[in-house]
């Protein structure tokens, strides 16, 4: 398979002082001083997926859950290949270790006599293990969850997941689905409880779907609201507290469903870093207000008039908010919306008022496939014409693994052996990664185009890729390293900040740097190494020598050579 440049997935935090300098002369006159920006990035290159489809099995689903059972084959052999459109061409780094499941969203009735909530807790976000025998080539089950790893058969793995999630109908009317999702997903030990007291299934009836070192990944197909029912006398149809007509219930009474605000925590603490779980939902929405998955305004889409919960002549029913014939109606999923609008970039509503779903999974693929490529850095650089950028990404390899020397890896050159005085563990192999500006040639670029734009958060529209093949082994340690300074945006001038034409830019927020004339970039004035230690730059000392070039003692970092 060909492959196109791919970014690999870095966890960044960026940093305003420098702790190391490049073994390479950029400036004339002391280098050290104008090295604004070191962001570390600790290499965690995400191999493994774990995706729960949470599938709604009301008795209005039966043609919604015949569309996504057309598409999951393609959605399996995309995930496995790293092939979107499966044109040859790999367009993001194939998911290595993947699994599926698919729980429903019948949480049952809460104990009472509801017609089609046959239990108390229904299925409960346990995962499906039943096949459907109607469809050629179906078992009649299959494990808890489906997984894969190259080079097994794709073709069978995405086939295999169609027989489980299609799963019927039948399921309870009151449809629970951001419950079902968040039960399946959280383990026993999580404060957060359910229904009766019980707890989460993820270390339990779902034990090792979850792996903690994954992307996460809940992707909802669903006609109706979500009515996720914190008090279940609001299922009863003889209380005297909740009265009218059952199907209006959790639209009449608000205040006895779960706030938003416990999927949104709830979701969040399912992964140590928040950015590797992605939340989806196929459902009610009119199409043209998700037409451009990239560019979704929810605000907006709360806001159209087809989206206002608003009962119907029946006195039955909400007004729907889409009608297809043939295939049924939605009803505005508002809470769906705001869910996703609350997680932020990672999340994504695509619309169900459609016979072809493959568009709608295509832009989940999509958004998936973005985290898995996603290094976004919190400022941008300054590519010159050619897209160059004044900066070196320094990694220091793995002491154990398969991969441990620089020249194991393409885009490679040995820089050094690794130094215990500058925070480096012993013994291991420093690289210097070769740029690729644009992505052409082997290495690593700086990318602030569309694809940056549709993988990172709007407020960091920029990020850091590498070539594929040339991606860091999992567990190096790289730095971004750059001379002369990032464009900065702070109210809080930094080391580095350039000045030449406005030296007061050095004061800027009560900062304590001055204008340094020779290099014209605001430097911390000293007349002792305490004056460093004491402004927090470890490391650096005091530069009073005559022959420094510069126009006054500033601190600087002494592994550069005083």
């Amino acid at each position: 398979m060909r492959a196109r440049t791919t970014a690999t997935w870095i966890c960044a935090a960026l940093v305003a002082l420098a702790t190391g300098c490049l073994d390479r002369e950029l400036e004339p006159l002391a280098p050290c001083t104008v090295s604004s920006l070191v962001a570390k990035l600790r290499v965690n290159t995400v191999e493994k997926v774990d995706v729960l489809f949470m599938v709604d099995n009301s008795n209005s689903m039966s043609e919604e859950q015949a569309s996504l059972a057309v598409q999951l084959p393609h959605v399996g052999r995309v995930l496995a290949t790293g092939d979107r459109n499966e044109d040859g061409v790999q367009d993001f780094p194939p998911v290595k270790d993947l699994h599926l499941g698919v729980v429903t969203s019948d949480m049952g009735g809460g104990g009472f006599p509801v017609p089609t909530c046959a239990t108390t807790f229904g299925d409960d976000g346990v995962l499906i293990t039943r096949g459907n025998t109607s469809l050629t080539g179906c078992m009649a089950s299959y494990p808890p969850y489906l997984s894969f790893m190259p080079p097994g058969d794709a073709v069978r793995f995405g086939n295999d997941f169609a027989c489980v999630a299609r799963i019927g109908t039948g399921g309870c009317g009151f449809e629970q689905q951001l419950e079902a999702v968040l039960k399946a997903l959280t383990p026993s030990t999580s404060p957060i409880t359910f229904a009766m007291g019980t707890v989460g299934h993820a270390d339990r009836e779902n034990v090792g779907f979850v792996r903690p070192d994954s992307v996460l990944a809940a992707i909802l197909l669903t006609d109706e609201e979500d009515c996720s029912v914190a008090v279940p006398e609001l299922f009863n149809p003889s209380s005297t507290t909740y009265t009218g007509d059952l199907n209006l219930r959790c639209f009449a009474y608000p205040s006895a469903v779960h706030p938003i605000s416990r999927f949104v925590d709830g979701f969040r603490a399912l992964r140590p870093d928040p950015d590797l779980f992605v939340f989806a939902a196929i459902t009610g929405v009119p199409t043209d207000l998700v037409g451009d998955p990239a560019h979704i305004d929810y605000d907006a889409v709360l806001a159209d008039e087809r989206m206002q919960e608003v009962v119907d002549s029946s006195g039955t029913r909400l007004r729907p908010s889409c009608d297809v014939t043939g295939r049924g109606l939605a009803f505005p999923p508002r809470r769906m919306v705001t869910l996703a609008r609350e997680l932020g970039h990672n999340s994504m509503v695509q619309s169900i008022c459609q016979e072809d779903y493959g568009p709608a999974l295509d832009a989940i693929i999509g958004k998936l496939a973005d985290v898995l490529n996603r290094v976004c850095l919190a400022r941008a650089l300054n590519p010159d014409a050619t897209g160059h950028v004044p900066c070196d990404v320094v990694e220091v390899m793995p002491g154990a693994g398969d991969v441990t020397r620089c020249g194991q890896v393409v885009g490679r050159a040995l820089l050094r052996m690794s130094d215990p005085g500058l925070g480096e563990p012993a013994g291991r192999e420093v690289c210097r990664v070769d740029q690729a500006p644009h992505g052409e040639g082997t290495g690593w670029y700086y990318d602030d185009g569309p694809a940056a734009v549709a993988a990172c958060p709007m407020s960091t529209p920029q990020r850091i890729a590498f070539t594929t093949g040339a991606e860091p082994p999992t567990g190096t340690d790289v730095r971004l390293e750059c001379l002369p300074p990032v464009q900065s945006t702070q109210s809080i001038a930094e080391l580095g900040l350039p000045c030449r034409d406005d030296a007061s830019a050095c004061g800027r927020g009560g900062s304590a740097l001055a204008c340094e004339s020779a290099t014209g970039t605001c430097q911390l004035p000293c007349a002792s190494d305490s004056d460093c230690n004491a402004a927090g730059l470890g490391g650096f000392v005091c530069d009073t020598r005559p022959t420094s070039g510069l126009s006054m003692p500033v601190c600087v970092n002494a592994t550069c050579g005083a």
